[in-house]
């Protein structure tokens, strides 16, 4: 049987790209630290506006360009013996360095703090770097990677997520810093890690702070989540109000009204489902 193109209407497209995720919405945390004493009091005892306060929260903030990391596999080739038939299979999972870009701050807490992460690293030695007879000796990895990084990304509205989670990362690069007489730009710092592995969370919604439903008299109650920072919306399209009725007022489409009434399993019904006409 001859198979043709979809036909589809201007609308169902519209709705369709209304919907995709865009790059300027994330956040980046670095955990663990706590837990390595030995590299948090070497970088704090030499730089003491690099605190842990700078660590957890400003220097996620500071992160201006961060890229979402990627995979592959190694590959093994068998060839068929007068068969003509060449076959691959996989054999190795690689996990490629990720490079994040950071804003430098007026302190320079940002090059310090990396700077003095790589100096603990190759200070295995104990002979001072001013000393003569100073040579690097590489530290254990589990003296200077941290337990994880995580790379959050998120939609404007909050609502949809998904995470990457490094398990034992640490820089394995600090790249050069350009300055020059021609302009008074931000200065930026750009360092690559290394992990040995990453998770990728699945796509969710922030925790509701009550019931996603509620049968109230057979209209449905519509429950927003607590979006973080953000308090509870208070557009009255989210706050309360039957499915009908957002039908009724042009706020679903007929497409959406289906999927929302009839595809869902009972009680999964919630904001997020509604499209957001509003891109900006």
């Amino acid at each position: 049987m001859a198979s043709y193109p979809r036909v589809k209407t201007t609308e169902q497209i519209r709705s369709l790209f209304q919907k995709v995720a865009t790059t300027n919405h994330y956040e980046v945390f670095f955990n663990g630290f706590a837990s390595l004493q030995s590299l948090r009091g070497y970088i704090t005892t030499r730089a003491p506006l690099v605190n842990n306060f700078f660590i957890s929260r400003d220097l996620g903030l500071l992160c201006n360009s961060a890229e979402l990391p990627g995979t592959s596999m190694a590959t093994a080739q068998v060839e068929g013996n007068r068969m003509g038939i060449v076959e691959k299979f996989a054999h190795t999972r690689v996990y490629t360095d990720t490079t994040l870009t950071f804003y430098v701050d007026s302190d320079y807490r940002v090059v310090q703090f990396f700077e003095l992460w790589h100096d603990f690293i190759a200070s295995g030695s104990g002979v001072g770097k001013e000393q003569k007879a100073y040579y690097n000796r590489m530290r254990y990895p589990d003296e200077y990677k941290i337990s994880t990084m995580r790379i959050m990304k998120f939609n404007k509205d909050h609502f949809r997520n998904v995470e990457y989670t490094f398990l034992n990362a640490f820089p394995v690069n600090v790249s050069s810093m350009p300055v020059s007489y021609d302009g008074a730009n931000v200065l930026e710092l750009q360092v690559t890690f290394a992990y040995d592995r990453y998770f990728f969370g699945k796509l969710s919604s922030l925790k509701n702070t009550g019931k996603d439903l509620q049968d109230n008299g057979g209209a449905v109650e519509i429950r927003t989540p607590e979006a973080v920072g953000n308090g509870q919306f208070k557009d009255d399209m989210w706050a309360k109000g039957p499915l009908q009725n957002a039908y009724s007022d042009g706020k679903l489409t007929d497409e959406q009204f289906e999927y929302l009434t009839h595809e869902k399993p009972k009680g999964v019904y919630g904001p997020t489902d509604i499209i957001n006409n509003d891109m900006a």
